[in-house]
């Protein structure tokens, strides 16, 4: 009798164990689809916050280009720097729906070229008349938050606040920077153009900066810093200059024509 009823026990609790399996089961691939949705809603606001990024710095580096070319930075080396920053950005357009990853990093190298072209500009601008310099008591002599690491070894940690703090400041930034970037991986091409023209920037900054022209030192050496950005976004987008540069594609016309303008104020 007793073997009788265990086994009628024995059969309940195995289909509990089942049922219980089964429904464990179904709990975890109810989960799992909530979180593919939560992915692929994630994934889909990246896409956008990257195209808007990407539009971002496609405007700042137009705006940039074209003030630049109306007043370019004297010297064959700047010339051939806003070349190349229009070239990274006609690509850069070119890529914008097909390949927005690439596009994204040439807009950004297209920026930091540009960035770099106006401090050489303001290096070579002439002080205004009875405009002092800022004051710079609360300049840190080397690179303050943002700095990593010692300092280089030709610089003074206890070097006091002056005139030349600024320019000590940016300095060491750039030459941390082109450190690290010739640390990194193999540099080639437009690349190793771009970093030789840091390295070169920068040897004119610390001349600038030997001979007492701070202000001058200190905008050569930004300069510096941005260039050296550029390796790394052309790595990025994979992108070594092959394709001969053109003009960036036409937009697409929308409906019949632009929409009319807001009325005229009333005189």
């Amino acid at each position: 009798m007793k073997s009788f009823m265990l086994a009628p026990a024995l059969f309940l609790a195995t289909g509990l164990l089942v049922v219980g399996a089964d429904g464990s089961a179904l709990g975890q691939r109810q989960k799992d689809k909530e979180k593919e949705k939560i992915k692929e809603k994630l994934k889909g606001k990246g896409k956008k916050e990257g195209a808007a990024k990407g539009a971002k710095d496609l405007r700042r580096a137009f705006d940039g280009i074209t003030d630049l070319t109306q007043l370019p930075p004297a010297g064959k080396e700047a010339t051939r720097v806003l070349d190349h920053a229009k070239r990274f950005y006609r690509e850069a357009v070119r890529q914008y729906q097909v390949e927005p990853r690439p596009s994204a990093e040439l807009a950004v190298a297209a920026k930091d070229a540009v960035r770099g072209l106006e401090h050489m500009r303001r290096a070579a601008a002439r002080p205004v008349p009875g405009l002092p310099e800022p004051p710079t008591e609360n300049v840190p002599p080397f690179g303050g938050p943002k700095r990593k690491g010692p300092p280089p070894a030709d610089a003074r940690e206890d070097a006091e606040r002056g005139p030349w703090s600024e320019a000590l400041n940016a300095l060491t930034e750039a030459r941390e920077r082109l450190t690290d970037v010739e640390s990194g991986s193999a540099i080639n091409g437009l690349a190793r153009d771009f970093l030789d023209s840091a390295k070169a920037v920068y040897r004119q900054a610390r001349t600038a900066y030997e001979s007492g022209d701070y202000r001058r030192s200190a905008e050569l050496a930004r300069a510096a810093e941005a260039w050296a950005h550029v390796p790394e976004h052309l790595e990025r987008a994979g992108w070594e200059g092959i394709r001969t540069p053109g003009l960036a594609p036409p937009p697409k016309a929308k409906g019949s024509g632009a929409p009319p303008p807001p009325p005229l104020l009333k005189e």
